[in-house]
């Protein structure tokens, strides 16, 4: 660890960059901006990656190493290490898989596929070298995530195995076909079918004597400053914000064709919708009731998410539908 210590800056920017609710504020929607099927495409694998990853999660139950050198019984009181604590470690979630980890390949999984379809005509080192930096990319989010304590190295190591195997999945052609095919209802129904499971883990593991909150506990038990830990990392606020995102994905449905976005007007409308969103989570009524916290938290990214899928591409196809009918005009004349 202390080897590491020297790059604490360079670490801690590495593991807020590749937050995954960092991810969904900013870097996913600015895609929007660029290429409508591309972020339908993104933002639907990285949604399945963090259903999966909070099942995962609830399942396998394994602690974060902050409060585990806490708890376990491997070392006594003479030697039980203190490990090094900021705002980035008490993180009130199950550690196994990293969740940093699996959103964060997903992610540059399907972007770095995109780029290397691109440089695939510049030869192949252009694609080694793309590939070179995906590993590096997801190297260097483990460091960062083990050097603050926030888990193991088997934990970084299934989030990123976790996330590759999954995204292939979702990024698969046939799957994509298979959800354009369906109805809205039909959709709809599966997404709800979805809630159900993840309710479904929740309540079985009350009936089995199991909290499903013992993370959280364990959070606010060893973690040095409890005005570290944020409500927003928990496993029941990511399937609310996760929810609410995928219910307006249902609604519009996949995005199989390219429509050419006037950058002109996608970029400033998408940037101007992450602001407003940005300032939305801000003003989440934390105070007012746990039922209004969570209502707020579902429609906003319901909200935006139909916004960058419908709204930005109906308002930047604007000037270039017109241009292209005016030039339509001028050549019957």
């Amino acid at each position: 660890m202390c080897n590491f210590s020297r790059y604490e800056d360079f670490l801690t920017i590495v593991t807020k960059a590749f937050d995954p609710k960092v991810l969904s504020l900013t870097v996913i929607p600015l895609v929007a901006a660029f290429s409508t099927r591309l972020y339908s495409r993104l933002l639907l694998s990285v949604l399945l990656t963090e259903y999966l990853n909070t099942i995962l999660k609830w399942i396998l139950a394994e602690d974060r190493p902050f409060w585990w050198v806490r708890e376990t019984k491997e070392f006594s009181s003479l030697n039980r290490p203190k490990l090094y604590q900021n705002e980035l470690t008490c993180e009130p979630s199950p550690g196994n898989p990293s969740g940093h980890l699996m959103t964060s390949t997903t992610f540059l999984y399907v972007i770095f596929s995109v780029l290397e379809d691109a440089g695939l005509q510049h030869g192949k080192a252009v694609v080694i070298v793309l590939r070179a930096c995906y590993y590096l990319a997801l190297c260097l989010i483990s460091i960062s995530r083990m050097y603050f304590g926030c888990h193991f190295l088997h934990q970084c190591i299934f989030g990123i195995l976790f996330g590759v195997l999954f995204t292939k999945f979702t990024m698969s052609l046939s799957f994509e076909k298979y959800l354009s095919k369906l109805s809205r209802k039909r959709r709809l129904a599966y997404v709800f079918l979805t809630c159900l499971l993840l309710l479904g883990v929740y309540w079985g593991q009350k009936l089995f004597g199991v909290d499903p909150q013992w993370s959280v506990k364990m959070a606010f038990k060893w973690c040095e400053d409890p005005f570290f830990l944020d409500p927003s990392t928990t496993l029941v606020f990511s399937i609310i914000r996760l929810s609410g995102a995928l219910f307006a994905f249902a609604i519009v449905g996949p995005v199989l064709r390219t429509t050419s976005l006037n950058w002109k007007r996608s970029v400033p409308l998408t940037l101007a919708m992450m602001a407003a969103k940005w300032i939305a989570v801000g003003y989440t009524p934390r105070y007012y009731g746990v039922v209004l916290y969570y209502l707020y938290t579902f429609f906003v990214h319901m909200i935006f998410v139909y916004g960058y899928m419908r709204i930005v591409p109906a308002l930047a196809n604007v000037s270039s539908d017109s241009r292209v009918q005016r030039n339509m005009r001028l050549k019957t004349n």
